[in-house]
């Protein structure tokens, strides 16, 4: 009897060996692309905003990549004996370096270049960015470790999957600022996207203290019509 083969899906299906505390910790970190993949969703729906839509577009076109290299390429995982799983799919580039090599790239650009702060507001502005920066990709080399501790691929499939990730990400944010974003507040204004809510941040320096201040201004014209003189 022909034995049965178990599929995997694409950044679920996680091993470590029996014990390895280490190794526990590395599996959690290989499951960050898909909690942040699932992530977009509410943030897509709360927010609605275009170049979350944008960067959560990229994602797909960057695992859209990943699977034709793959299958072009067609070099297998490396093998592991204690594992109960027989691979059925092809190791180079590694997926998830991939996406950790996209998702550093395009958020660290986004820092520097979308991303201003109102210095005499936030005394420490200075500096957030730096460390947002490098937490993001000291998670993304994380990621990278992850897959060669866990023996999914080789070092040679998780660098080059982490610099495709990179170069992705780069292109992709130059669409973004040179081609895509600038038609953002027409397609904004477009009924469809009225309807829908759908807002465009790509002109606002810094939404975080655009909201905030917006959010106060309007609650407190609410407060007024509720407070009644005694």
């Amino acid at each position: 009897m022909e034995k049965e083969i178990w599929v995997p899906v694409t950044f679920t299906h996680i091993e470590y060996p029996k014990g390895d505390t280490l190794g526990m910790i590395l599996a959690w970190f290989s499951l960050l692309p898909s909690f942040t993949v699932i992530s977009f969703i509410p943030v897509i729906v709360l927010r609605r905003d275009l170049t979350t839509i944008f960067f959560f577009m990229g994602m797909f076109v960057n695992e859209g990549v990943n699977q034709v290299l793959k299958r072009v390429i067609a070099e297998p995982r490396p093998s592991r004996t204690a594992s109960t799983v027989q691979w059925s799919q092809y190791g180079m580039p590694s997926a998830h370096s991939q996406f950790a090599g996209y998702f550093a790239m395009f958020v660290v650009l986004l820092f520097y270049v979308r991303i201003s702060v109102v210095t005499f507001i936030i005394p420490l502005a200075k500096i957030w960015k730096h460390v947002l920066a490098a937490v993001t990709v000291l998670v993304s080399l994380a990621i990278c470790y992850s897959r060669h501790y866990l023996k999914y691929h080789t070092e040679k499939q998780i660098c080059a999957g982490f610099l495709v990730g990179l170069a992705i990400g780069a292109v992709w944010f130059i669409i973004l600022e040179k081609f895509a974003g600038p038609y953002f507040p027409i397609i904004a204004s477009m009924p469809i996207c009225e309807m829908l809510l759908i807002k465009d941040y790509s002109l606002i320096p810094n939404t975080l203290w655009c909201e905030y201040h917006c959010i106060k201004t309007e609650m407190r014209s609410r407060a007024k019509k509720y407070i009644r003189p005694e």
